[in-house]
């Protein structure tokens, strides 16, 4: 099971209850458990997290810290850069069309979602490979009506 919180530290409004319904549906399904913390934020903490944590001293659009091993119940924090989900012509390379800022913003909270559950894309190869299971796991959000195919 999973418990989730999600604060939006900017004034954009974000799809707050569809956020919730994927995370607990994509959780469920990458067999996720414990508490998360999803943080809807700007360039600026984006940028700052991204130096500070990564060392890159640039903003991004989604960071995601997974919880020591010894906070038992805990199993992280995504970060999503709101902003970057209004600049729809960064992702031309990865999808095929262009896309609306919610589907980006649930996109980037999937891409967070594999990430605590293992995956990476440090390389092309693996880059390539979350961005294929995001784009299986959203049209399985379609499939059962947790998203609308108008999205």
């Amino acid at each position: 099971m999973i418990s989730l919180g999600i604060t939006n530290f900017t004034k954009q409004s974000a799809p707050l209850k569809t956020m919730e319904a994927v995370a607990i549906f994509v959780a469920k399904k990458l067999k996720l458990t414990g508490e998360l913390s999803v943080v809807l934020a700007g360039d600026r903490r984006l940028h700052s997290l991204n130096r500070e944590f990564r060392g890159y001293d640039k903003v991004t659009d989604v960071l995601t810290f997974s919880a020591p091993e010894e906070m038992k119940n805990a199993l992280g924090e995504i970060f999503i850069n709101l902003n970057d989900c209004h600049r729809g012509y960064k992702y031309n390379e990865v999808f095929s069309e262009k896309k609306s800022f919610k589907y980006i913003l649930i996109f980037l909270l999937i891409h967070g979602l594999l990430h605590l559950a293992g995956d990476d894309d440090k390389s092309e190869k693996e880059r390539l490979q979350m961005v294929a299971r995001g784009e299986k796991i959203m049209q399985e959000l379609f499939k059962n009506d947790i998203i609308k195919a108008n999205l």
